[in-house]
Protein backbone atom coordinates (compact mmCIF):
# COMPACT_ATOMS: atom_id res chain seq x y z
CA UNK A 1 0.00 0.00 0.00
CA UNK A 2 2.58 2.47 0.57
CA UNK A 3 4.75 2.03 -2.13
CA UNK A 4 1.09 2.45 -4.30
CA UNK A 5 1.14 5.75 -2.47
CA UNK A 6 4.89 6.63 -3.27
CA UNK A 7 4.83 5.46 -7.21
CA UNK A 8 0.85 8.24 -6.97
CA UNK A 9 2.96 10.32 -6.08
CA UNK A 10 6.19 10.17 -8.27
CA UNK A 11 3.22 10.41 -11.09
CA UNK A 12 1.61 13.34 -9.58
CA UNK A 13 5.33 15.09 -9.44
CA UNK A 14 5.67 14.41 -13.26
CA UNK A 15 2.36 15.20 -14.43
CA UNK A 16 2.01 18.74 -12.65
CA UNK A 17 5.70 19.32 -13.74
CA UNK A 18 5.06 18.50 -17.11
CA UNK A 19 2.24 20.40 -17.29
CA UNK A 20 3.18 23.80 -15.72
CA UNK A 21 6.10 23.40 -18.02
CA UNK A 22 3.98 23.68 -21.27
CA UNK A 23 1.66 26.08 -20.34
CA UNK A 24 4.80 27.85 -19.68
CA UNK A 25 6.46 27.10 -22.84
CA UNK A 26 2.79 27.91 -24.42
CA UNK A 27 3.38 31.54 -22.69
CA UNK A 28 6.89 31.91 -24.02
CA UNK A 29 6.21 31.31 -27.04
CA UNK A 30 3.08 33.80 -27.69
CA UNK A 31 6.15 36.52 -25.91
CA UNK A 32 8.91 35.61 -27.99
CA UNK A 33 11.43 35.30 -25.09
CA UNK A 34 12.80 31.99 -25.50
CA UNK A 35 16.15 32.62 -24.22
CA UNK A 36 14.68 34.20 -20.89
CA UNK A 37 12.54 30.91 -19.97
CA UNK A 38 15.49 28.55 -20.94
CA UNK A 39 17.77 30.51 -19.01
CA UNK A 40 15.52 30.65 -15.80
CA UNK A 41 15.20 26.88 -15.89
CA UNK A 42 18.75 25.50 -16.89
CA UNK A 43 20.40 28.31 -14.16
CA UNK A 44 18.81 26.39 -11.21
CA UNK A 45 18.92 22.76 -12.49
CA UNK A 46 22.37 22.90 -13.44
CA UNK A 47 23.08 24.71 -9.48
CA UNK A 48 20.97 20.97 -8.56
CA UNK A 49 23.00 18.61 -10.70
CA UNK A 50 26.16 19.97 -9.05
CA UNK A 51 24.61 20.17 -5.15
CA UNK A 52 22.91 16.76 -5.78
CA UNK A 53 25.29 13.49 -6.59
CA UNK A 54 22.12 10.36 -5.76
CA UNK A 55 19.97 10.31 -8.75
CA UNK A 56 16.42 10.06 -6.85
CA UNK A 57 17.53 13.28 -5.43
CA UNK A 58 18.18 14.93 -8.71
CA UNK A 59 15.51 13.79 -10.37
CA UNK A 60 13.00 14.90 -7.69
CA UNK A 61 14.71 18.30 -7.19
CA UNK A 62 14.78 18.99 -11.13
CA UNK A 63 11.35 18.09 -11.19
CA UNK A 64 10.27 20.41 -8.25
CA UNK A 65 12.41 23.41 -10.07
CA UNK A 66 10.91 22.73 -13.45
CA UNK A 67 7.62 22.68 -12.31
CA UNK A 68 7.82 26.20 -9.86
CA UNK A 69 9.79 27.93 -12.51
CA UNK A 70 7.66 27.21 -15.25
CA UNK A 71 4.18 28.13 -13.06
CA UNK A 72 6.59 31.35 -11.94
CA UNK A 73 7.43 32.37 -15.57
CA UNK A 74 3.62 31.33 -16.87
CA UNK A 75 1.76 33.40 -13.92
CA UNK A 76 4.24 36.59 -14.50
CA UNK A 77 3.73 36.81 -18.25
CA UNK A 78 -0.12 35.97 -17.88
CA UNK A 79 -0.05 38.88 -15.78
CA UNK A 80 0.70 40.76 -18.52
CA UNK A 81 4.20 41.85 -17.07
CA UNK A 82 7.83 41.76 -19.19
CA UNK A 83 10.22 38.73 -18.20
CA UNK A 84 13.36 41.27 -17.25
CA UNK A 85 16.47 40.89 -15.41
CA UNK A 86 14.44 41.32 -11.60
CA UNK A 87 11.86 38.53 -12.87
CA UNK A 88 14.37 36.04 -14.22
CA UNK A 89 16.59 36.43 -10.80
CA UNK A 90 13.76 35.91 -8.74
CA UNK A 91 12.71 32.69 -10.95
CA UNK A 92 16.15 31.43 -10.62
CA UNK A 93 15.98 31.78 -7.37
CA UNK A 94 12.34 30.07 -6.41
CA UNK A 95 13.76 26.85 -8.60
CA UNK A 96 17.17 26.86 -6.62
CA UNK A 97 15.99 27.01 -3.02
CA UNK A 98 12.72 25.78 -2.45
CA UNK A 99 14.26 22.29 -3.56
CA UNK A 100 17.06 22.96 -1.35
CA UNK A 101 15.24 24.10 1.33
CA UNK A 102 12.44 20.84 1.11
CA UNK A 103 15.60 18.55 1.80
CA UNK A 104 16.74 20.50 4.60
CA UNK A 105 13.32 21.00 6.33
CA UNK A 106 13.61 16.67 6.24
CA UNK A 107 16.89 16.74 7.30
CA UNK A 108 16.60 19.15 10.64
CA UNK A 109 13.33 16.86 11.24
CA UNK A 110 15.58 14.48 11.90
CA UNK A 111 15.00 11.98 9.28
CA UNK A 112 16.49 11.89 5.61
CA UNK A 113 15.05 12.20 1.98
CA UNK A 114 15.23 9.15 0.02
CA UNK A 115 13.70 8.90 -3.16
CA UNK A 116 14.58 5.53 -4.57
CA UNK A 117 15.38 4.75 -8.48
CA UNK A 118 12.21 3.12 -9.05
CA UNK A 119 10.33 6.64 -8.05
CA UNK A 120 12.63 8.82 -9.82
CA UNK A 121 12.40 6.88 -13.07
CA UNK A 122 8.55 6.58 -12.66
CA UNK A 123 8.70 10.31 -12.23
CA UNK A 124 10.53 11.42 -14.81
CA UNK A 125 9.05 8.65 -17.40
CA UNK A 126 5.63 10.26 -16.86
CA UNK A 127 7.38 13.90 -16.88
CA UNK A 128 8.56 12.96 -20.67
CA UNK A 129 5.23 11.06 -21.89
CA UNK A 130 3.35 14.07 -20.82
CA UNK A 131 5.36 16.96 -21.62
CA UNK A 132 5.98 16.32 -25.14
CA UNK A 133 2.53 15.68 -26.65
CA UNK A 134 0.89 18.03 -24.45
CA UNK A 135 3.48 21.32 -25.35
CA UNK A 136 2.96 20.51 -29.24
CA UNK A 137 -0.80 20.53 -28.93
CA UNK A 138 -0.80 23.97 -26.51
CA UNK A 139 1.82 25.74 -29.21
CA UNK A 140 0.31 24.36 -32.34
CA UNK A 141 -3.00 26.29 -30.72
CA UNK A 142 -1.66 29.22 -29.84
CA UNK A 143 0.52 29.15 -33.09
CA UNK A 144 -2.53 31.05 -35.20
CA UNK A 145 -3.20 34.05 -32.58
CA UNK A 146 0.73 34.57 -33.07
CA UNK A 147 1.08 34.91 -36.55
CA UNK A 148 -1.87 37.15 -36.08
CA UNK A 149 0.01 39.30 -33.73
CA UNK A 150 3.21 39.47 -35.50
CA UNK A 151 1.43 40.81 -38.15
CA UNK A 152 -0.05 43.34 -36.78
CA UNK A 153 2.86 44.37 -34.76
CA UNK A 154 4.95 44.34 -38.25
CA UNK A 155 1.90 46.45 -39.73
CA UNK A 156 2.58 49.02 -37.08
CA UNK A 157 6.22 49.58 -37.15
CA UNK A 158 6.21 49.96 -40.84
CA UNK A 159 3.78 52.53 -40.99
CA UNK A 160 5.99 55.27 -40.76
CA UNK A 161 9.61 54.01 -41.60
CA UNK A 162 12.52 56.43 -42.93
CA UNK A 163 16.22 56.33 -44.21
CA UNK A 164 18.67 58.54 -43.05
CA UNK A 165 22.58 57.43 -44.08
CA UNK A 166 23.38 54.26 -42.99
CA UNK A 167 20.65 53.96 -41.02
CA UNK A 168 16.90 52.03 -40.64
CA UNK A 169 14.24 54.52 -38.49
CA UNK A 170 10.54 53.35 -37.88
CA UNK A 171 8.81 56.08 -36.09
CA UNK A 172 5.60 56.94 -34.18
CA UNK A 173 6.04 53.77 -32.48
CA UNK A 174 3.87 52.59 -28.82
CA UNK A 175 6.52 52.52 -26.44
CA UNK A 176 4.71 49.37 -24.47
CA UNK A 177 5.56 47.48 -27.92
CA UNK A 178 9.14 47.90 -26.52
CA UNK A 179 9.66 44.17 -24.96
CA UNK A 180 7.74 42.86 -28.21
CA UNK A 181 10.26 44.58 -30.89
CA UNK A 182 13.11 43.27 -28.97
CA UNK A 183 12.07 40.06 -28.56
CA UNK A 184 10.66 39.26 -32.10
CA UNK A 185 11.71 41.41 -34.63
CA UNK A 186 14.40 41.18 -37.07
CA UNK A 187 15.65 43.88 -40.37
CA UNK A 188 17.35 41.76 -42.91
CA UNK A 189 18.93 44.31 -45.87
CA UNK A 190 21.11 44.09 -48.47
CA UNK A 191 21.56 40.52 -47.41
CA UNK A 192 22.17 41.27 -43.72
CA UNK A 193 19.68 40.75 -40.50
CA UNK A 194 19.87 42.69 -37.69
CA UNK A 195 17.60 41.99 -34.70
CA UNK A 196 15.57 45.13 -32.86
CA UNK A 197 16.95 43.95 -29.88
CA UNK A 198 20.25 45.54 -31.39
CA UNK A 199 18.32 49.12 -32.23
CA UNK A 200 18.62 51.89 -30.51
CA UNK A 201 15.01 53.15 -29.06
CA UNK A 202 14.55 56.82 -28.19
CA UNK A 203 11.66 58.77 -26.91
CA UNK A 204 10.34 61.41 -28.64
CA UNK A 205 7.79 63.67 -27.00
CA UNK A 206 4.77 65.56 -28.82
CA UNK A 207 2.71 68.65 -27.27
CA UNK A 208 -1.14 69.28 -28.23
CA UNK A 209 -3.11 71.75 -27.40
CA UNK A 210 -6.92 72.19 -27.74
CA UNK A 211 -8.28 75.81 -27.77
CA UNK A 212 -11.60 77.42 -28.20
CA UNK A 213 -11.91 80.94 -29.71
CA UNK A 214 -15.76 82.72 -28.80
CA UNK A 215 -16.67 85.96 -30.59
CA UNK A 216 -18.24 88.27 -28.72
CA UNK A 217 -19.80 92.18 -29.81
CA UNK A 218 -16.50 92.34 -32.84
CA UNK A 219 -13.97 90.68 -30.90
CA UNK A 220 -12.41 87.32 -30.34
CA UNK A 221 -11.15 85.53 -27.40
CA UNK A 222 -8.90 82.19 -27.46
CA UNK A 223 -9.15 79.61 -24.42
CA UNK A 224 -6.80 77.01 -23.82
CA UNK A 225 -9.17 73.91 -23.08
CA UNK A 226 -6.28 71.63 -22.31
CA UNK A 227 -2.77 70.22 -22.86
CA UNK A 228 -1.63 67.00 -23.58
CA UNK A 229 1.95 65.46 -24.54
CA UNK A 230 2.23 62.17 -25.60
CA UNK A 231 4.88 59.67 -25.88
CA UNK A 232 6.11 58.28 -29.13
CA UNK A 233 9.24 55.95 -29.71
CA UNK A 234 11.68 56.16 -32.54
CA UNK A 235 13.76 52.81 -33.39
CA UNK A 236 16.95 53.95 -35.35
CA UNK A 237 18.63 50.41 -36.74
CA UNK A 238 22.24 51.04 -37.60
CA UNK A 239 23.08 49.32 -40.93
CA UNK A 240 26.26 48.67 -43.05
CA UNK A 241 25.07 49.94 -46.44
CA UNK A 242 22.19 52.38 -46.96
CA UNK A 243 19.30 49.76 -47.69
CA UNK A 244 16.99 50.09 -50.55
CA UNK A 245 14.70 47.69 -49.23
CA UNK A 246 14.22 46.13 -46.59
CA UNK A 247 12.54 43.00 -45.15
CA UNK A 248 10.88 43.25 -41.42
CA UNK A 249 10.20 39.63 -39.81
CA UNK A 250 9.30 38.22 -36.55
CA UNK A 251 11.19 34.69 -35.00
CA UNK A 252 10.64 33.02 -32.34
CA UNK A 253 14.08 30.79 -31.78
CA UNK A 254 15.51 30.30 -35.19
CA UNK A 255 11.85 30.00 -36.66
CA UNK A 256 10.35 32.25 -38.99
CA UNK A 257 6.62 33.40 -37.88
CA UNK A 258 5.78 36.08 -40.74
CA UNK A 259 7.75 38.46 -42.36
CA UNK A 260 6.90 41.53 -44.72
CA UNK A 261 8.95 43.35 -47.49
CA UNK A 262 8.73 47.20 -47.07
CA UNK A 263 9.35 50.26 -49.17
CA UNK A 264 11.80 52.46 -48.48
CA UNK A 265 11.32 56.30 -48.93
CA UNK A 266 14.37 58.99 -49.77
CA UNK A 267 16.28 60.66 -47.02
CA UNK A 268 14.34 62.65 -44.27
CA UNK A 269 15.19 65.03 -41.33
CA UNK A 270 14.16 63.61 -38.04
CA UNK A 271 13.02 65.31 -35.14
CA UNK A 272 15.73 65.63 -32.36
CA UNK A 273 14.76 63.05 -29.55
CA UNK A 274 13.90 63.75 -25.92
CA UNK A 275 15.49 61.91 -23.59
Amino acid sequence: MKTRIWLASAVALGLASALAGAYSVTAIYREGNLLSWGSALLLPLAALMTIYRDLGKRVFAALVATGLVSAATWLWLTLGDDFGPSALLSVVLLGLVVPVGVDLLVLDSGRRLAVSRTLAYTALATFAIAFTPLAAFLVSQEHSSVVQSDHALIREVVQHVQVQNNAIVFEHIDPRHKSELMNRLVVRSEGKTYPLSNAHFESVSRESTVKTRTEKRGTSDTTVVSRQRDEDMRVVVDVDRKPTKIVLYSTRGPVTICEEAVALPGDAELDEPVS
